[in-house]
């Protein structure tokens, strides 16, 4: 092994962890669950732009308030 151990996010529970066992499905230590684990560098990934496509279109909704107002 390399020394460096991989963190992981639950994707249910939003927790980052450090398996203690290198397995081949990390188990989640809040909520015991395997299927949403992913890796933290891919999530962390997704949700900046999810977070980026959100302010697009928060942004959106204020110009278009504005715009009813002052029309």
């Amino acid at each position: 092994m390399n020394g460096v151990s991989a963190s992981y996010i639950c994707a249910d529970c939003d927790y980052e962890f450090t398996p203690e066992d290198a397995g081949d499905d990390p188990r989640c230590p809040k909520c015991t669950r395997t299927e949403a684990v992913e890796p933290a560098d891919a999530s962390a990934l997704q949700s900046d732009i999810w977070r980026q496509w959100l302010v697009v279109f928060a942004l959106l909704f204020i110009a278009g308030i504005l715009y009813m107002v002052y029309e």
